[in-house]
């Protein structure tokens, strides 16, 4: 019984989306076997699929999106450790392999990064948000103006005129 919850087909192109960047990043050292590879992004798809299970709200994509953000920032986000640690990378080899700092945005219809604390944002994958709203969706925005209501997050800070967050900032996410 599905209770609500989005299926992992629903979530699927997003969370491949995510998965396929990182082993991507993982490839470019040519550190890693092809078969250690696909385990690592089948487990990494998996997990984040599971993580997200109660977090995807297709009708409000914004909402929770700090949940869904994947942070490398001087300490390494657990999803992605437990996925390398099941092709034996040990913490200090995943550090070498991949940017010192990431920072990506699992999002109903869009899937976006940043390398490095002043980088540019990037869209990896993006697809257009159903033009039938939900009935809970109709309802907010009939309260906000259209440019209000896509707003996100991440555009709030570039809005703002902040490309990153304070330096004194620090986002955790934890499992």
């Amino acid at each position: 019984m599905n209770q609500g919850y989005p299926t992992n087909f629903e979530m699927g192109p997003e969370v491949t989306a995510a998965a396929t960047f990182v082993s991507r990043l993982l490839r470019t050292r040519g550190f890693l076997s092809e078969h250690q590879l696909q385990v690592f992004r089948d487990c990494l798809q998996q997990s984040l699929s599971e993580h997200y299970q109660q977090h995807w709200f297709p009708d409000k994509p914004q909402k929770g999106s700090g949940y869904r953000c994947i942070r490398i920032n001087h300490e390494m986000d657990p999803i992605i450790g437990r996925a390398a640690g099941r092709i034996g990378l040990t913490s200090d080899e995943l550090f070498s392999l991949l940017p010192r700092e990431l920072t990506m945005w699992v999002d109903p219809y869009e899937v976006s990064y940043r390398i490095g604390e002043d980088g540019s944002t990037c869209v990896l994958y993006e697809a257009e948000v159903p033009s039938t709203p939900s009935p809970a969706a109709s309802a907010v925005n009939k309260t906000a103006s259209p440019y209000e209501s896509q707003l996100t997050c991440k555009k709030s800070f570039l809005m703002g005129g902040r490309t990153s967050p304070p330096k004194n900032y620090l986002m955790t996410v934890s499992s």
